[in-house]
């Protein structure tokens, strides 16, 4: 039972959708112009849609790699600061085991981008330099846990 006072529920014809074909949009802004399509007959320089190269990531290639690197070093502190190299050691490999192979996947995709025309030349030098430091830290490190098994089991 409603009372007299109270609002009938809403039915179906009650809701009218709106039809956006009648008549003209009432959002569209009448001043703005439809814009217009590239040549695509015109040179390359001229197109201006889009740039048809992207900037290198070299110079960020070459810091991640040299602190891989300079990470790597860390567990020779043992020569000549043996109270932290346990604790500087084993943090400098396990950080240039992380930051390394990273680098050197991205250096390796830089190159390949970059003899494909998808990556300019600019910083092909830097992309070339972090490739082989980051290879060389993977060495470095490799060649540190070698070193180390060899020097445990050889304690007279």
């Amino acid at each position: 039972m409603t009372s007299s006072n109270s609002n009938r529920p809403l039915r179906m014809d009650d809701l009218k959708k709106p039809d956006l074909a009648e008549g003209g949009n009432p959002f569209r802004d009448e001043l703005a112009e439809e814009g217009k399509e590239a040549d695509v007959n015109a040179p390359a320089d001229y197109r201006g849609a889009y740039e048809t190269e992207a900037n290198s990531r070299g110079i960020v290639l070459l810091l991640s790699s040299l602190v891989a690197f300079f990470a790597s070093a860390m567990p020779m502190t043992r020569f000549f600061w043996p109270i932290a190299s346990g604790l500087l050691g084993l943090f400098g490999w396990v950080v240039s085991l992380i930051i390394a192979p990273v680098a050197l996947a991205y250096a390796v995709a830089d190159l390949k981008a970059i003899r494909m025309g998808q990556l300019s030349g600019d910083g092909a030098w830097q992309t070339h330099c972090a490739f082989w430091i980051s290879l060389l830290t993977i060495l470095n490190a490799a060649a540190t846990v070698v070193a180390i098994i060899y020097e445990s089991f050889m304690v007279v």
